[in-house]
């Protein structure tokens, strides 16, 4: 009754753990709320615009420097700058920095929020649909030559977005990654028909080749600089029609990204190269109003060049240079150094005074100020000893007001006065009203920490049946469930988590090295774990700090891309001789076969790493990499996981019907299978890390560590935890690598690339939670005594005690071992016996697990709530508990309680 009361209890603790946190979820992660609309600005000035008609070409990913400096690819771009034809800007934009998002900022000038994270990856039209927002695109639809057309052709994000703008439209699926050719080409065989027509006013362009190839090969990919040439010639083509075209005479052109990108070729965070993207503005009518500046630029670490705007002001500027209104929420700030455009300069003037009106309402609308004069007067002459940013605001505005009475009176004379007036107002409001609004749903937020606290309670209550003794697997585990939950509160340490687990690994390797010494181990075998945790570390950057020996090995890598390979070939070989053994005969067919499976997976990672970076395969001689460019590495990989899954059924079938395979090789074997698959849906680089992970296992099995129940599940923790950031994880959004979620798979299906994106950057926390499951058993063999046997299903009712078996309460030693490394079972076993009060190893095992896990959540949940008001909640919290959503659904749910039982109710 005891054993089924803890599973129980088990079971409602794991359905409640992730039902809680995606409660939170809903009510964390909101739309904007509902604000009054606020007063429209009057303007007409359709006659003093000095364009009618825009190309509006966005580039996914287009990272201010692929643009702007000696490293990028667009020349002909540079040259435009240099000439005064382009005005070059970079755009700095706001988190999260996904396409979704991006779009709207740029067409509606307003923040977004990060329920556009799930929007993104969901795909859908109906729930993507903006249905009466204001946006440029409907304002220049409805204010600007009725009978000219709105044309599209890009991604299909703008048609979800915006169904009812364009006239003409041609969408292209941007969601399958692994193309970044036919997706761009799909778009560009539109360009030339469309610059001869005459019927429209907008063309709108969204190329994503440049983003896929990013997410596939990284910024400094092989293929990078051909496709960033390749969009230059589009620029070109583009400019030189409007350059000899009569109907495009007055044609505005404008280059823009809607994100960067960071050193992995990722985004979604607010890194320096993610929110910074280029935005060139393009005429020949500039070269009347600028000289041309400098280009291109020498590499800037932060990507700032030229001036620095906010994404978000493109749209009043592409209000007044094409003679529309400004959308009613936009935050936007017209530049200045338009002005000289207009027709007539007074003209010019007063529409930055109207876009400073705006945004005057705009803060009316979310500020009730009713400040009195003399807290105005208070301020000063600058508005600099204000006490309130409110008052400062509305100081900043008494100085325009008085600068534009003055400019009335004196016309040109204080032009330079007024405009420098509004600058600084825009400015300063800009900054007040991006601050994201919360919109907390505070039920929903309190019903998920309830649901969590009482999932915590249910596990405390199933380990206090189990009765485990006090060791220092159990303090380590308190003390380091506690002090992590206490770090969720300092934003700072949120942002560098890796230092804590990267810390918390080696210090407890450090103690198992140390416990371990007892049993004879020499001191080169105590250190060889610590060091071997350290190298793991130095692998792959993780959050923002930046470790000079990381860099230092990616760059050699880089140079000398053949030494990444070879403990590439190692973890095959390793792989493959595991396959061979815990395949049960030891036949020369076992190893035929186990050859054929680690060979085609270790040939489809070569043709993925010769498809996405041809770099990392520069020594190849040319026959080979052009024989990987024709695989089907699709069906290839569709091979390796039938073939995988027919060595599963394999392994289960001789388990049941033959004596040749005891339940703990068939266990490995089918653990061994899977990592496999692992190794699949690993980068390149990362293949290294597998023979360093099974060189930490094969320590922590020899019979000189011995491991209770809760060391066990400590140890398997802290290394998941670690080596989710040494693969290259972090608490940035950014970090999620989306390549590997393709693999096997064509077209967009939401939920296979979904689940397969988070295993791919799951790998390493994957692994370690399936080697827990040969950590249980193998303590049964740390010493040799014949009187106990390995609980097959724990049938006898034995459980595992501190490093032994518990029959009865009566506390025995692990069976013999063959010469081949499995257990001698003794073939008596008595089926009869109940469970003993200490409960079954490995429902203890997930019984920790499951706690931490809880009481992480709860700690940032908690965290959430008591930073409600502070700016870190979206820029810091909310990407995390992105993350728990992640780690509780994924990782607790469907892999520590769905395989890992899965794998030892049917095969251990």
């Amino acid at each position: 009754m005891v054993r089924i009361s803890q599973k129980m209890l088990l079971l409602a603790a794991n359905l409640l753990v992730p039902f809680g946190a995606l409660i939170f979820m809903t009510g964390y992660f909101r739309g904007r709320p509902t604000t009054p609309t606020p007063a429209e600005v009057p303007t007409d000035r359709t006659d003093s615009a000095p364009f009618d008609k825009v190309v509006f070409m966005v580039i996914d990913a287009l990272r201010s420097d692929f643009v702007y400096s000696e490293n990028g690819g667009f020349t002909f771009t540079q040259g435009l700058i240099r000439s005064g034809a382009a005005v070059p800007f970079t755009a700095r934009a706001a988190s999260p920095t996904l396409t979704m998002s991006r779009v709207k900022a740029i067409t509606q000038g307003t923040s977004q929020t990060f329920l556009d994270l799930w929007l993104n990856i969901a795909n859908s039209p109906n729930a993507a649909r903006q249905n009466d927002v204001d946006t440029w695109l409907s304002r220049l639809k409805k204010e600007r030559f009725p009978d000219k057309k709105m044309v599209y052709y890009g991604t299909k994000t703008w048609l979800m977005l915006y169904p009812e703008i364009f006239d003409r439209h041609d969408g292209v699926d941007s969601y399958y990654v692994p193309d970044f050719t036919i997706v761009d080409q799909n778009i560009t065989r539109h360009i030339p028909d469309e610059l001869q027509k005459d019927d429209w006013k907008a063309m709108v362009m969204h190329f994503p080749g440049l983003d896929h190839l990013a997410h596939q090969g990284g910024p400094y990919s092989a293929h990078m600089l051909p496709k960033q040439k390749q969009l230059d010639g589009v620029v070109e083509e583009i400019y030189e029609a409007i350059e000899k075209q009569s109907h495009l005479k007055n044609t505005l052109f404008v280059l823009a990204g809607d994100h960067g990108m960071n050193e992995k070729g990722n985004h979604g965070g607010s890194a320096p190269g993610e929110i910074a993207s280029a935005l060139t503005f393009v005429s020949p009518k500039f070269q009347s109003v600028t000289k041309g500046l400098e280009c291109p630029l020498k590499v800037t670490k932060n990507y700032e060049y030229y001036s620095v705007i906010e994404q978000v002001d493109i749209v009043p500027i592409l209000a007044g240079l094409l003679g529309f209104s400004i959308p009613v929420n936009s935050l936007g700030m017209f530049v200045s150094d338009f002005v000289q455009l207009f027709h007539s300069h007074n003209d010019g003037v007063h529409f930055l005074l109207e876009n400073a009106k705006h945004l005057l309402n705009l803060f009316k609308t979310k500020v009730n100020f009713d400040g009195t004069i003399e807290e105005v007067s208070s301020c000063g002459t600058n508005c600099s000893a204000c006490l309130e940013e409110e008052v400062k605001i509305a100081c900043l505005w008494e100085k325009v007001t008085r600068a534009d009475e003055e400019w009335e009176n004196t016309n040109v004379a204080g032009t330079h006065d007024l405009i420098h007036a509004i600058d600084h107002f825009s400015r300063h409001v800009q900054e007040f009203l991006s601050v994201p609004l919360n919109n907390l749903h505070t039920t929903r937020l309190l019903f998920g920490i309830s649901s969590l606290a009482v999932a915590i309670s249910l596990l405390l209550i199933s380990l206090s049946l189990s009765h485990i003794p006090v060791d220092s697997g159990v303090l380590g585990f308190g003390l380091l469930v506690s002090v992590h939950a206490a770090t969720m509160f300092v934003t700072k340490l949120v942002e560098e988590e890796h230092h804590y687990w990267y810390w918390a690994s080696m210090v407890w390797m450090a103690y198992l090295g140390i416990k371990s010494m007892g049993s004879g181990r020499s001191y080169f075998g105590v250190v060889v774990p610590f060091i071997l945790q350290y190298l793991t570390q130095c692998w792959n950057q993780s959050g923002d700090t930046t470790y000079p020996v990381v860099d230092l090995v990616h760059d050699f890598l880089f140079k000398h891309p053949i030494f990444l390979w070879i403990p590439a070939l190692v973890s095959y070989i390793m792989t493959t001789n595991s396959i061979a053994r815990y395949l049960g005969t030891g036949t020369i067919a076992s190893r035929i076969a186990s050859l054929g499976l680690c060979g085609t997976a270790a040939a489809f990672k070569l043709c993925v790493a010769q498809r996405d970076n041809p770099e990392l395969l520069a020594f190849a001689p040319p026959w080979l990499k052009l024989a990987m460019l024709e695989v089907d590495q699709t069906s290839l990989l569709r091979l390796i996981w039938t073939c995988t899954f027919g060595f599963v059924v394999y392994l289960c079938a001789q388990l049941r019907f033959s004596a040749q395979t005891n339940r703990r090789d068939a266990m490995n074997g089918v653990i061994e299978l899977a990592n496999l698959y692992l190794m699949s849906q690993s980068r390149p680089k990362n293949l290294a890390l597998y023979p360093v992970f099974d060189v930490q296992l094969q320590w922590l099995v020899s019979r000189s560590v011995s491991l209770t129940v809760p060391e066990i599940s400590l140890t398997t923790l802290v290394l998941a935890q670690s080596s989710f950031y040494s693969t290259g994880g972090s608490n940035s959004i950014a970090s999620l690598d989306i390549t590997n979620g393709f693999n096997g798979i064509q077209g967009y299906n939401v939920t296979a690339v979904f689940l397969q994106t988070v295993l791919s950057n799951w790998v390493g926390p994957v692994w370690w939670t399936l080697a827990g499951l040969r950590l249980l058993p193998a303590q049964f063999e740390k010493k040799n005594s014949p009187e106990s046997k390995f609980p097959e299903r724990h049938e006898n009712g034995s459980a595992i005690a501190n490093g032994k078996a518990k029959t009865n309460g009566v506390i025995n030693g692990p069976p013999k071992l063959h010469v081949n490394g499995t257990s001698k079972i003794s073939p008596k076993v008595n089926t009869a016996e109940t469970v003993s009060e200490t409960g079954e190893a490995f429902f203890e095992y997930l019984n920790f697990h499951t706690l931490y896990t809880a009481s992480s959540s709860l700690a940032v949940m908690l965290a959430c709530v008591w930073l409600r008001d502070d700016p870190s909640l979206w820029t810091t919290l909310a990407p995390k508990f992105v993350y728990v959503g992640l780690w509780t659904v994924f990782q607790q749910l469907l892999i520590n309680f769905g395989l890992c039982t899965l794998i030892w109710c049917v095969v251990a």
